[in-house]
Parts: C-alpha cells; sequence; structure tokens
C-alpha cells in the first residue's frame, strides 16, 4: 500500500494549461506530478505570472505563490523554484525532488542548443514523438554550422522514431541521411531494417542483389532478427497471440473474440498515445 498523501489547496474550477506539454491541469498536486515526469521540459518560461496566478486564484495557495514571485524577483534558479513547489506541496518523496533539481541545474549550464538537445532526446526516450520532432526540426533548422556527426545523429534519432510509427520509408530517407553525413555503421543496418520491413521479402532479396555493399550489412541484419524472433519467441506477447490461436482451434468462439478485443484495443491504445499530436510531412 502506498504512503497516505494529503492534498493541499483547492481543485481549480479552471484549469492551467501546459503549453510545453499539451495538459491541462486543475490541481497543485497534478502540476507537481507532470513537473517531475517532465523534468527536462522546465525552463524559465515554465515560472510565470499566468501559473502564479492560477496557483493562488484557483488552488488557493496565496502563500506558495507569493513565495514563487518573490524568489523569481530574486532571479533564483528554475531547480530553486521547483524545489519550493515540490517541497511545499509534499505530493512527490524527496529523492523525486531531489532529481528534479538536479537535472535542473545540469540544464543551467546547457546553451539553448544542447537545452533543447536534451529536451529532444529526452522527449523521444519517452515516446513523446511529436514534441521529439519538433525539437529535432527546430535544431536542424536553426543552426546552418551543424556538424555533421550531430546532424546524423539527430536524422538517425528522427528515423527511429519514423520506424517506431511504422512509416518506414520516411525512416529509410533519415536513416540514410545519418550514414551519409555520420559514416556510422549502425544508420545504415537501420536503413537496411527499415527497407526490409517496406518490402515483401521477395523484393528485398532483389533489392540486396543489386546492391554489393549492402550484402555484408544484411548478414548481420538478418542476425539481430533471428535474435529478436527467438527473443519475441518467449515473450508475453508471443504467448497471448498462442492462446487466441488455442482458443479458436478448440472453437471457444466466446473467448477467442474476447481476447482478441483485449488484444486489439491495448494495441489501438499505444498506437494512438503515439500519435495523439499529428506529424506534418517532412
Amino acid at each position: 500500500m502506498g504512503r497516505p498523501i494529503l492534498c493541499v489547496g483547492t481543485y481549480g474550477k479552471n484549469p492551467y494549461h501546459i503549453d510545453k506539454l499539451g495538459r491541462n491541469v486543475y490541481c497543485i498536486e497534478e502540476l507537481c506530478y507532470l513537473f517531475v515526469q517532465n523534468a527536462f521540459l522546465l525552463d524559465e518560461e515554465s515560472f510565470g505570472d499566468e501559473l502564479f496566478d492560477w496557483i493562488a486564484t484557483e488552488c488557493s495557495l496565496d502563500r506558495l505563490a507569493d513565495d514563487l514571485r518573490k524568489m523569481r524577483a530574486r532571479k533564483c534558479s528554475v531547480a530553486a523554484l521547483a524545489g519550493t513547489l515540490l517541497d511545499y506541496v509534499g505530493y512527490n518523496t524527496k529523492a523525486e525532488i531531489d532529481k528534479v533539481e538536479a537535472i535542473l541545474r545540469e540544464n543551467a549550464g546547457m546553451d539553448d542548443y544542447q537545452k533543447r538537445l536534451s529536451r529532444a532526446d529526452f522527449l523521444m526516450r519517452n515516446g513523446r514523438y511529436s514534441m521529439a520532432f519538433k525539437e529535432y526540426e527546430y535544431l536542424l533548422n536553426n543552426d546552418q554550422d551543424i556538424d555533421k556527426k550531430l546532424r546524423a545523429r539527430i536524422e538517425h534519432n528522427e528515423g527511429v522514431m519514423y520506424a517506431r510509427l511504422f512509416l518506414f520509408e520516411r525512416a529509410e530517407k533519415m536513416f540514410m541521411q545519418a550514414y551519409e553525413h555520420g559514416r556510422d555503421h549502425e544508420s545504415y543496418i537501420q536503413y537496411l531494417a527499415a527497407v526490409r520491413m517496406r518490402l515483401s521479402s521477395k523484393d528485398y532479396v532483389a533489392f540486396i542483389a543489386d546492391n554489393e555493399d549492402a550484402y555484408e550489412a544484411s548478414l548481420e541484419l538478418e542476425k539481430r532478427m533471428n535474435e529478436a524472433e527467438d527473443h519475441y519467441s518467449a515473450s508475453d506477447e508471443k504467448h497471448a497471440l498462442g492462446t487466441i490461436a488455442v482458443y479458436k482451434a478448440e472453437g471457444k468462439m466466446h473467448e477467442y473474440y474476447e481476447k482478441i478485443g483485449e488484444t486489439t484495443q491495448g494495441l489501438k491504445i499505444e498506437y494512438r498515445n503515439l500519435i495523439k499530436d499529428k506529424i506534418g510531412s517532412k
């Protein structure tokens, strides 16, 4: 059983909208939860008059709002502002608060470009692909002198996200660009993987036959694919599909359709979460 949490302040009639997350919150605990989960996205703009007014008016926490206003007037760091907010509310553990402050102190030593890069990487790792794309595209389009290796890293990450969204043709393009800029063998392997996922087996074999330079890399890719298949065979997902097949074979159609419904609904929710913000064409 988790520790009991005493709620602070009042539940707002009007939400506070966090632009960077595209989310509305109605109480101070929701705000703390999202701040902790998305610490990499916090900056000076996250602590402004609109937030302070909402804390005072909607949450009835005038003292906290005043303390934060005074701290901002004294030009206190984002880490100090976040720490004060989280400590006052008491929703999060000390370990969580310390981690947030550490992240924000580290971010404070970065220039704007480094912050955006860290932000984009964080968003990608956490499956926030639409927001990650926006950050990466800003980085690619607003620095004409961007280092080739950094450009390759960003393009590779974009390829990964497109592949996870089953947009394999776009993934191919980004992995090949990453390879051309960085000459990293891994980008070429991922390029072939995207090609393999897009083409039929017959067309993929023909593609490899027409591209002698791809042969050695294709052998490495097949080794990885076989290892992934072995890993999948031992997974819970494979077991669930096996159960569905057994239900059908035994004529247990009620159980079969029920399990099919549960599985497809779960996949739909997962995919919708990935693409809930429309990703524009490149």
